[in-house]
């Protein structure tokens, strides 16, 4: 069994080697500068609002506005006789509180009642500030507020009037509305009555008898037993005016125009019916493409009743109306047998105007670049054919409808291309434009990016050598090759080999092995790519170079490691006799 001395020793030597042992972390001295810091205090919040503020029980709506500010806000709190009210995050600027919650929360037990309103707001540094407010609410003492309308007159039959009653009121209860006249039976009526919510009153008064006064009064009353009336008095009188007839302009527009319209504005209190008449003063009825063509049929409408109170449009439309002089009458007539007419003079007049072009401008553009087009806009009322060329030869032909035409010009070779576009109308008219097209060459040269070079072991003295690098161009690439040398690019004696290079698995990339060298020999390499342009554009990088590396296993070194192996072993043999003496013990 050991001695206390030598167990003292035996730790000793431990601790020692744990202090010795390379595995045991150094640590170092660490110097701090200290100097003074210059510190900025931030201001506190601001805020600011009424002092004082009063509202009748039951009123919506009423609000406490404070100013508050600041740079870097938190967020805020509303409190009311000390009870929480309000609070959220804030953002620095005004604060809006609305006093409804008031009644949401049941705070109102007795009236008159004075609230103390805590307004307090918060910044990141914790400093805040308050604002006090003592909010009055009293008791509902103003009967209903009603906003008095106008008296109302219009013409029998007409329709779509009504009266409009605003009404301010925080406590509504009920409300009436009678309506009395000049009517021979049945002069008082109510019209309405019931519960009120406060809402606005809106009443129809449409469909009244001729030549008879109507008195509507309203009558509102709160829960306080507060109450208001308004009346307005609505007069109908006879229709005695013919039906109103707008008088639209004289319209005159080329033979297969489309879209032209006659439109009149028409208004009568009692409508009944109309007619519109066509006159013919002269028409061509072989003119053109006149199968695709006619006459103009009269119209009658029997039972002319209007949607809208200020009046309807009446149209006729005047597509693929005969060449020719016409006037259209439209006759409206009410009820009463009272009528009015209008008349509007139409011209249709012959096509001798060639198609109208409008082609795009010329276009130039750089080979392997995609989206590109030319459009030729026309405008034509009897269109018939086209006829596409590109430097004088055909391209396109066929029959025309009008519309406009674009070709797609993307892909083409270098060069210069003439596209004339023929427009024929049905009468031989015939309209060109030339749009040129010129492709100019590639001026791009490839792109060559992320060059990496990988050495694999070959022999104990030699490794492989294999290049791989990325290349794009717009033309795609047609050729790529590696070319190396052992000779500095420098030197009079150089000379090199190429290799071309293969697409690897990754899009755009490629890769080539330039074979075995031995270790520390220098190879020199540069990468080569041709696009497949007109032009053939050829992109070369620097010279690279790299040096060749021993990749052997060299193994650990033999006297650190049984430097290693010797200390743990005795420090496992102390840890034992450690152990096993105390154990003893």
């Amino acid at each position: 069994m050991f001695s206390s001395n030598r167990s003292r020793f035996l730790l000793a030597l431990l601790l020692t080697w744990f202090v010795l042992s390379p595995y045991v972390m150094t640590v170092s001295n660490f110097e701090f500068s200290i100097a003074p810091t210059n510190t900025m205090e931030i201001s506190a919040p601001t805020i600011s609002g009424p002092t004082f503020y009063q509202f009748e029980n039951g009123s919506r709506g009423d609000t406490l506005e404070y100013d508050a500010y600041d740079s870097n806000p938190k967020n805020y709190s509303v409190t009311a006789d000390g009870r929480n009210y309000r609070s959220g995050l804030w953002d620095g600027t005004a604060i809006t509180v609305s006093l409804d919650f008031l009644y949401t929360l049941n705070m109102i037990e007795t009236l008159p009642h004075d609230f103390e309103f805590i307004v307090k707001v918060f910044n990141q540094a914790g400093e805040s500030a308050t604002a006090t407010t003592t909010v009055r609410v009293i008791q509902d003492e103003t009967a209903p507020i009603i906003q008095q309308p106008a008296n109302l007159t219009y013409e029998y039959g007409s329709f779509g009037h009504e009266i409009r009653w605003n009404i301010t009121e925080s406590n509504p209860e009920f409300y009436n509305i009678t309506r009395y006249s000049n009517e021979t039976s049945a002069n008082f009526t109510i019209i309405e009555s019931g519960d009120w919510y406060g809402d606005d009153i809106i009443i129809n008064v449409d469909g009244l008898n001729e030549s008879r006064w109507y008195l509507y009064t309203l009558f509102v009353r709160d829960i306080f037993g507060l109450n208001a009336s308004s009346s307005v008095n609505v007069t109908i009188f006879p229709d005695l005016t013919n039906p109103a007839i707008s008088s639209p302009d004289d319209i005159s527009f080329e033979f297969g125009a489309l879209g032209n319209r006659v439109t009149w504005h028409v208004y009568d209190s009692n409508p009944k019916n109309y007619t519109i008449t066509g006159i013919i003063h002269y028409n061509d009825t072989l003119y053109g493409n006149y199968t695709a063509f006619h006459s103009f049929a009269n119209v009658t409408k029997t039972d002319w009743t209007l949607t809208n109170p200020d009046g309807d449009n009446v149209s006729i439309i005047l597509d693929w109306f005969y060449l020719g002089n016409y006037t259209f009458i439209l006759q409206a007539f009410d009820i009463y047998g009272r009528n009015s007419t209008d008349s509007v003079f139409v011209n249709i007049y012959p096509d001798i105007r060639a198609p109208v072009i409008d082609p795009d401008e010329d276009l130039s553009y750089e080979e392997g670049y995609t989206g590109f087009s030319i459009t030729w806009g026309v405008e034509e009322n009897n269109p018939l054919w086209y006829n596409l060329t590109i430097n004088g030869d055909l391209f396109i032909n066929g029959t025309w409808r009008g519309e406009n035409i674009t070709i797609d010009v993307d892909n083409l070779a270098v060069g210069s291309y003439e596209y004339n576009m023929t427009f024929s109308d049905f009468f031989g008219s015939l309209s060109y434009a030339i749009i040129i097209v010129t492709v100019t060459p590639d001026a791009h040269l490839p792109i060559i990016a992320e060059i990496r070079v990988f050495q694999t072991y070959h022999t104990p003295t030699k490794n492989n050598l294999s290049v791989q690098a990325y290349a794009w161009d717009l033309n795609n690439i047609t050729r790529i090759n590696v070319q190396w040398s052992t000779v500095n690019p420098n030197a009079t004696d150089f000379n090199s080999a190429s290799k071309t290079m293969e697409k690897s698995a990754l899009e755009d990339f490629y890769e080539a092995s330039i074979g075995e060298f031995s270790h520390g020999v220098v190879v020199w390499f540069r990468v080569i790519a041709i696009d497949n342009s007109s032009v053939q554009n050829e992109a070369v990088t620097d010279w690279i170079s790299i040096t060749i590396i021993d990749m052997s296993y060299k193994g650990f070194i033999a006297p650190l490691y049984a430097i290693v192996v010797i200390l743990g072993g005795l420090s496992l043999l102390v840890f034992i006799v450690i152990y096993f003496r105390t154990k003893v013990k």
